[in-house]
């Protein structure tokens, strides 16, 4: 089957807000505002990759842990591996107090030479599951992994009982239960157990609502929604999401802090979700010209360059914090590392999928393709 065009340009646009908070995460006079899509960014993103999961071209679990682990899990320990050797604090260890700082299950180490530095990001990448400090956003890709491998045996479970959605409906539920309790209790486990719990719910929502979507939402003929009413249901989404979403710059996925009240870290994550789904949808049936056909290709390379982009921006943003900070962050001038970090991306892109493409378990591709924004 082909790519769903409105499923690349969610996937892009989330990547987008992903690597935006991490400038304003970075330079404090970047605001951009999107703190306050905290509670949806990450939760977006796996609810999206539970509509696409499928294991329709894998026989038997051994075929589908294969190809996760070729297309995940070996990039994630290669780029990991990577950046952390080219990580500035490896061989000028007076960088490290203006690195970000490492908690692995709870422990935050003491550091004291670049052998620990080393060990350290080492555990962080294989017991953690978090990546280097080279390459912090590449958590979610071994998260994606984890979780994939997990909803697979699900699937298997439910599959064998007369009702296999409200099962996955009930393990949904429990899982995310279990993800706040361990939340609640600071408990951190090997491999981000404890993170997989609370993404497998979003995870599996995404598979539930994959029918629904497809025959309401982007459907034809009776069934359907009205264009009108899709852009109706995403506006009062995003009024509803602003009206329940609570600011607060320690929530984290990655870490499984998830905020004060369970019911309105689901309640700000799924009308942040439906708001970005139905307007999405909305945005695939307007006529395809410029600049829509210019903004969509745009979204759609980043989704297709997600593994690079992720890796590489945050990398660059890391160079510019210890070498750079205080010239950068300063009023005006930070906003500029954006255009600094977008154009080390556009430079990377080709070199990754040209020659460094074994490291993204991907096929090699030219150039032009890589940077390609036809639709």
């Amino acid at each position: 089957m082909g790519r769903i065009g409105w499923i690349d340009e969610f996937k892009g646009f989330v990547l987008l807000l992903v690597c935006l908070y991490h400038v304003e995460q970075s330079f404090s006079y970047a605001q951009m505002g999107t703190l306050h899509l905290s509670a949806l960014r990450m939760s977006a993103f796996f609810f999206i990759s539970g509509m696409l999961f499928s294991t329709r071209r894998f026989p038997d679990f051994k075929s589908y842990f294969v190809h996760k682990s070729k297309v995940l899990l070996f990039p994630y320990i290669m780029l990991s591996l990577l950046f952390l050797a080219l990580d500035p604090v490896i061989y000028n260890f007076d960088l490290f107090p203006k690195a970000p700082r490492m908690t692995i299950m709870n422990i935050r180490p003491e550091i004291a030479s670049v052998w620990d530095y080393l060990y350290w990001n080492l555990a962080k990448i294989f017991v953690a599951g978090k990546s280097s400090i080279g390459s912090g956003p590449l958590w979610f890709v071994f998260t994606l992994y984890s979780v994939s491998l997990i909803f697979y045996g699900v699937q298997k479970v439910t599959g064998r009982i007369k009702a296999p959605r409200a099962a996955t409906i009930i393990i949904a539920i429990a899982s995310l239960a279990g993800g706040w309790l361990l939340y609640k209790n600071h408990i951190r486990l090997p491999l981000g157990i404890e993170r997989d719990l609370t993404v497998l719910f979003f995870f599996a929502c995404g598979w539930l609502s994959k029918e629904p979507i497809r025959n309401t939402l982007c459907g034809k003929g009776k069934k359907s929604i009205p264009w009108s009413l899709v852009v109706a249901t995403s506006i009062t989404a995003f009024i509803l999401y602003a009206a329940f979403e609570i600011p607060d710059p320690n929530f984290s996925i990655m870490n499984n802090n998830l905020g004060k009240s369970l019911p309105i870290f689901v309640a700000s994550s799924f009308f942040g979700i439906a708001c970005l789904v139905t307007a999405f949808v909305a945005a695939d049936k307007l006529p395809n010209k410029a600049p829509i056909r210019i903004v969509k290709g745009i979204l759609r390379n980043i989704s297709r360059n997600a593994l690079v982009i992720l890796a590489v921006h945050w990398y660059i943003l890391l160079v510019m914090r210890l070498l750079f900070r205080a010239e950068i962050n300063q009023p005006g001038i930070a906003y500029l590392s954006t255009l600094i970090v977008t154009a080390g991306v556009i430079i990377a892109i080709p070199l990754f999928r040209c020659k460094l493409y074994k490291l993204l378990g991907k096929e090699k591709v030219s150039i032009r393709e890589s940077l390609s924004i036809k639709n």
